[in-house]
């Protein structure tokens, strides 16, 4: 049960955003830090979303090589 929320958040923002509650409080700072960052760099929202897929892209690939928790 407890995954299957996790997948439905990973395919949808909701207007009461229960991240930090399924994935832990650091999931939810990070992610308001990142989204300052693209805002203070002045990127469009293709641009930012272009910053955010090649992050996810790179995470994925350096997966094999990093331990992320």
């Amino acid at each position: 049960m407890e995954d299957e929320r996790k997948e439905l958040y990973l395919q949808k923002f909701e207007r009461e955003n229960p991240v930090e509650g399924l994935f832990g409080k650091a999931t939810k700072i990070t992610g308001n830090s990142i989204v300052e960052l693209l805002k203070k760099e002045g990127l469009t929202y293709d641009e930012a979303y272009a910053s955010l897929q090649y992050a996810y892209n790179k995470i994925k690939y350096e997966s094999n090589f990093l331990q992320l928790k």
